[in-house]
């Protein structure tokens, strides 16, 4: 078992970028010295024989690079987190030749601490292929897992099969980040999660999943889910040891379980389109969340902004939630 916490880690993020250098200066012995000598190495590529442990893995790596014309390489998607001795890195570099020619790789790696230095065991670089099987690769398929997630998410739906959907992430998280350094940041997170379930669960509501900075809530009304942000958007409000942290949110209602597998994602998209149009510290709702709402007099409105949702036909009346 490894004891502490998964926090990110900009040195690794640093080694990936010298990595990237390296790579274009074609300094060979330092990609090699990256590299732990193990046998335990093992290093994937995309053709199906690329599959080497050991030294021998780190021959084929420098022979590649020396095969392949020279490029330019920058990084699009760098991550990188560690707990205690083992650490990750995952990015999709942009390779570009002298010619303008390219392509976006995929980059995985998993380094341990060996002397006193990190050095990477397990390395995966590709130039993506498309799947040879149907498989889900985006947030308009996000249906098909709440389907089988359906005993869990009908606990937050209505008795009419209804579910009030909203998303949330935190604005400027890596301005933040970068402003709290990785071990302070980590903690602000864990006040921020603690601060949305403790908001859902007084109000009925469900976590259906999270990641990163982010989270997807389910409620059994469009009356809770208001409560509930509303909750969350004043307690998060007062910030982190005074440090403002401002969450966007958006929601919409539809039906969730009836035999409407096409409508739920239809449901599921809107809520993740409108929470991507909030403004830090908005709580921004659809029209339909907006007319369930207004009968009960509880909660005040801004006026209406007329948008289009990526990706879905027509145009929406989103409001923004003062009170």
């Amino acid at each position: 078992m490894v004891n502490g916490s998964v926090v990110p880690n900009e040195e690794l993020r640093a080694l990936v970028l010298r990595f990237y250098r390296m790579w274009e200066e074609r300094d060979l012995d330092g990609l090699a010295e990256l590299f732990t000598t193990a046998g335990h190495l093992l290093i994937a590529g995309t053709d199906p024989d690329e599959w080497w442990s050991g030294p021998t893995g780190v021959d084929v790596v420098v022979t590649q690079v020396q095969e392949l014309p020279r490029a330019t390489i920058e990084s699009s998607d760098l991550r990188a987190y560690s707990v205690g001795a083992v650490g990750w890195v995952a990015d999709q570099p942009r390779y570009t030749f002298a010619d303008g020619g390219g392509f976006r790789g995929r980059l995985t790696a998993t380094l341990v601490v060996e002397r006193g230095h990190w050095r990477i065991v397990q390395f995966h670089l590709a130039d993506p292929m498309p799947n040879a099987r149907p498989l889900t690769t985006s947030i308009d398929q996000v249906a098909s897992r709440a389907r089988r997630d359906r005993t869990d998410v009908q606990k937050a739906s209505a008795p009419d099969g209804t579910v009030t959907v909203v998303f949330t992430d935190i604005e400027s998280s890596t301005t933040l980040l970068d402003r709290l350094g990785d071990t302070e940041f980590v903690q602000l997170l864990g006040w921020h999660d603690r601060a949305v379930h403790e908001a859902v669960d007084q109000h009925g509501g469900f976590v259906v999943k999270s990641e990163g900075d982010g989270f997807m809530l389910a409620f059994p009304s469009a009356s809770s889910a208001l409560r509930a942000c509303v909750v969350l958007r004043d307690r998060l409000g007062d910030g982190y040891r005074d440090i403002p942290v401002r969450v966007r949110m958006g929601m919409h209602v539809g039906e969730a379980i009836r035999h409407a597998d096409d409508f739920y994602g239809r449901t599921v998209v809107i809520a993740a389109r409108i929470g991507s149009l909030a403004l830090g510290g908005e709580i921004l709702t659809s029209g339909l969340v907006h007319a369930l709402a207004q009968g009960l007099g509880t909660f005040t409105f801004g006026p209406p902004r007329t948008t289009a949702l990526k990706g879905i036909e027509g145009t929406f009346e989103l409001y923004p939630v003062l009170a």
